[in-house]
């Protein structure tokens, strides 16, 4: 039923220095995201591992000046809530600290503080949780917003998890916005489950899942009530989709947060083994009552390219809106399910 749309097409012959300049004629295949309609440019060349990369030197260059997140500074250095309005100033439970975003991004921009410590690496954000914990406490300043404010109707969740992937603080964090619009991306999702459900009179999320499955090109793994899957056109070198068992973030409980835990860690593994140092994510909630859409995550793999550590965005991604990508979503399901069956068979409970 979706339509996997893609185009090949071929560039000019030239002279390849990494082959001893023998003829190679370029080839990039063009595809179409069954939902939204945006495109993504696979390039046919072979992709380089990512080598590694020392933070000791970023994190100390990060704190030169003093960190805003950092327990000692809070206080005098991050914004409050108006608790006449919130019932309080700010937000903590279970470790996490939830604040006003400084720079409003939306009618309502929150910033979740997810650990003590300055710089927390993959395996610390594996062992520890800190992002599933996150998500969990700053969803509960999002209940307080929906509580007092109908018109804010569209939510999501989001990560830059280290300063490649844009963060500007080091420490680790999350953001959530809430307002009367949603994105452009957002929009798209909801707009396109809506018109799918229309015409087909089945949820385009349950037909994604049956169609990945069956296929079993871009299927990673299903544990009870989160689903994983390389998108079929990517919004980066490595993109993770990730689709949970609700319309509504609010809606999700502890088996979801269970579930989707278990998930993410075995993501952040595989992340952690192609040395991956930064990523982002957006988790994007439905409207109240929409039942065909399900709430989902994107995670999407950033890193300093190779040899003088630029960023792995461009023209292409921020003026063009378009994702050109070296790594197939094909060879990134295959290596990351890998990773799921070997951590599965560690923890089987659960396990699909």
């Amino acid at each position: 039923m979706l339509n996997y749309r893609k185009s090949i097409q071929s560039g000019i012959v030239y002279l390849n220095p990494f082959t001893d300049f023998k003829p190679f004629k370029g080839k990039v295949e063009i595809r179409w995201d069954p939902l939204t309609n945006l495109t993504s440019r696979l390039v046919h060349f072979p992709a380089r591992k990512i080598t590694g990369f020392s933070f000791g030197e970023l994190v100390r260059s990060s704190l030169t000046s003093k960190c805003p997140f950092c327990e000692e500074n809070i206080d005098a250095m991050t914004s409050r809530f108006d608790k006449s309005t919130f019932g309080y100033e700010r937000f903590e439970r279970d470790g996490v600290v939830v604040i006003p975003n400084i720079l409003p991004f939306d009618k309502y921009c929150v910033v979740a503080i997810v650990s003590k410590e300055h710089f927390v690496d993959m395996n610390m954000l594996i062992t520890d949780r800190y992002i599933s914990r996150g998500i969990r406490v700053v969803l509960d300043v999002l209940r307080t917003i929906k509580g007092f404010d109908p018109e804010a109707r569209y939510f999501s969740i989001n990560c830059n998890y280290m300063p490649m992937s844009g963060s500007s603080i080091l420490h680790p964090h999350i953001q959530a916005i809430a307002g009367e619009h949603p994105t452009n991306y957002h929009g798209l999702l909801l707009g396109g489950s809506e018109a799918f459900y229309a015409e087909h009179k089945s949820s385009y999320w349950e037909t994604l899942m049956e169609e990945e499955r069956e296929l079993d090109e871009r299927f990673i793994g299903f544990d009870g009530r989160t689903f994983w899957y390389a998108p079929f056109a990517p919004k980066g070198n490595i993109d993770l989709g990730c689709i949970m068992s609700k319309n509504s973030i609010f809606d999700l409980d502890d088996d979801d947060f269970s579930s989707f835990e278990t998930g993410l860690g075995i993501m952040l593994e595989y992340l952690k083994r192609e040395q991956v140092y930064g990523f982002n994510f957006s988790l994007f909630s439905g409207l109240s009552g929409e039942d065909h859409f399900r709430s989902n995550m994107r995670i999407v793999a950033r890193r300093f390219l190779p040899p003088l550590k630029a960023a792995d965005t461009n023209y292409f991604d921020k003026i063009h809106m378009e994702n050109a990508c070296l790594f197939f979503p094909e060879n990134v399901a295959q290596d990351a399910k890998a990773v799921w069956v070997e951590q599965r068979m560690k923890d089987p409970v659960g396990n699909a």
